[in-house]
């Protein structure tokens, strides 16, 4: 399967999380979001979505191209794709949805949303 660049970057965001470079995934977001956020708050997000019910570890990502979009109700000017990646560990599933936006020559996570809906 040949991912879109918007969801690749969706897909190279979430298993930055996964492996704990969260610097790595820091970088992707965009400028506005990294001004309103740090290192640390995007960890913290992330282990929060199932450090409540599991002491398990993130494994590994799942992505299912039905599962993303280039249209959409919020879609902002600048806007590219979202995508919805799922992350799997020892005793729990959860995913981000993200929505990539393009700044400048680059694409970037504009906005996250932690955990299933």
């Amino acid at each position: 399967m040949t991912l879109a660049p918007f969801q690749a970057l969706a897909v190279n965001f979430a298993s930055a999380m996964v492996k704990g470079d969260f610097d790595g995934a820091f970088e992707m977001l965009s400028p506005e979001l990294k001004a309103s956020t740090t290192g640390d708050e995007l960890r913290n997000q992330f282990t929060g979505m199932y450090r409540g019910y599991t002491q398990g570890a993130p494994s590994k990502v799942s992505f299912d191209e039905e599962f993303s979009g280039v249209d959409w109700p919020a879609k902002q000017p600048g806007d590219i794709g979202w995508a919805y990646v799922g992350i799997e560990g020892e005793g729990f599933v959860e995913a981000v949805t993200v929505t990539v936006a393009q700044a400048g020559e680059h694409l970037c996570i504009r906005n996250v949303e932690w955990g299933r809906p």
